[in-house]
């Protein structure tokens, strides 16, 4: 994220009655220690393109409660990520079935 965007983010929060900045940092492998020191609810994270960057994606994976709110500068955007336990309704199932089921969700790809 630019400097600027990241200034006005800071300071948004600084100014609301209920959140904190815990750091700030100049590179994302510093952020992501960071946010392994500290634990905190949110990381913000500027985006260059689509994609989360994968070091935050191991970052949501090594801790389920943290969102990552990336934003985009040049679109103007923003996506919150976050884990989620995914329920899928089966049914009543055989001995067979249940296999089957075990055998699909193995194959079945992960969503990141």
């Amino acid at each position: 994220m630019s400097r600027l965007a990241g200034e006005m983010v800071e300071r948004a929060v600084v100014h609301s009655h209920d959140m904190d900045v815990v750091g700030r940092t100049s590179s994302l492998d510093e952020l992501v220690d960071l946010a392994r020191a500290t634990d905190p609810d949110v990381v913000i994270v500027g985006l260059h393109d689509d994609e989360l960057p994968p070091a935050c994606l191991e970052l949501l994976l090594e801790r389920p409660r943290v969102k990552v709110l990336a934003i985009e500068e040049r679109a103007g955007r923003a996506r919150l990520y976050e884990l989620r336990p995914e329920q899928v309704e089966i049914g009543e199932v055989s001995p067979d079935e249940v296999v089957d089921t075990i055998r699909a969700a193995v194959l079945r790809p992960a969503p990141f």
